[in-house]
C-alpha cells in the first residue's frame, strides 16, 4: 500500500461515541445497562414520562436509527400526555403495478446525478457522485406514484355515479356510504394508486 500525509486544520473522529449517562444515574426506574438506557416498545424509560432514544438506547447506532427512534418516541409521548396509548395504524397491502391507473400520470424521465469525471477524482476530496439541488429533487419526489396511498385526487368522489364517496377533508381523505355502494366498482378502476379494494360483503 502507499502512504500519504496531508496537512489539516481539524480532524473529526468518527470513531463512534458513547453517551454520558451521569445525569441520569439518579433517577429512580431507570434501568442502565453497558452504557444504554433500557427502554420499552414505546420508548418510554422505567421512570414514567422519561423516554429515550437514537445512541442512548440498545441497539444500531446509527443516523437513520436516531431519526425513527424520534419519530415513533414523539408519537408514544403525544398518547402519553393526553393519558393515551399509541397504537400504530394497521399498514394497508402493497399495490402492485397492475392496480395502477398509469393513464394519470404523465412520463417523467429520472434526474441524472454529476458525476465527477475521473481526472479530477485522483486529486481532490470533492464529493464523487453529486447529489441533487432543490429543484431535481422537488422533480423526482414528484415521480412517486404513491402505490397504494391515497393522495386525495378526488377522482373516485367524482366518478362515483351513486355519491357514495363522502369527502372527509383535506388530511382525513374519503369515507365510503355502503348504503348507496352497489358495488359498480368504478371507483377502483379510476384510482389512480390502487388505494381502493372491492370485496364481497359477507351475509
Amino acid at each position: 500500500g502507499e502512504f500519504e500525509t496531508i496537512e489539516a486544520d481539524s480532524l473529526v473522529l468518527a470513531l463512534g461515541q458513547d453517551v454520558d449517562l451521569g445525569l441520569l444515574a439518579a433517577v429512580p426506574g431507570l434501568t442502565l445497562d453497558n452504557g444504554s438506557v433500557q427502554v420499552d416498545a414505546g420508548m418510554m424509560t422505567g421512570h414514567p414520562g422519561i423516554f429515550a432514544g437514537g445512541d442512548m438506547v440498545p441497539g444500531e447506532r446509527t443516523v437513520t436509527v436516531a431519526i425513527g427512534h424520534g419519530k415513533k418516541a414523539a408519537r408514544h409521548i403525544d398518547a402519553w400526555l393526553r393519558g393515551e396509548t399509541h397504537a400504530a395504524p394497521p399498514k394497508h397491502e402493497v399495490a402492485t403495478f397492475d392496480k395502477l391507473n398509469t393513464w394519470y400520470y404523465a412520463d417523467a424521465p429520472k434526474t441524472v446525478q454529476p458525476v465527477l469525471d475521473i481526472i479530477r477524482r485522483q486529486g481532490t476530496f470533492e464529493e464523487v457522485l453529486g447529489g441533487l439541488d432543490e429543484g431535481n429533487a422537488l422533480f423526482e419526489a414528484r415521480r412517486c406514484l404513491s402505490c397504494g396511498n391515497c393522495f386525495e385526487c378526488d377522482n373516485c368522489y367524482g366518478v362515483c355515479p351513486d355519491n357514495a364517496v363522502i369527502k372527509l377533508g383535506p388530511g382525513k381523505r374519503f369515507r365510503f356510504n355502503y348504503d348507496y355502494c352497489k358495488g359498480c366498482g368504478i371507483c377502483v378502476a379510476e384510482c389512480p394508486c390502487g388505494a381502493i379494494r372491492v370485496e364481497a360483503e359477507t351475509v
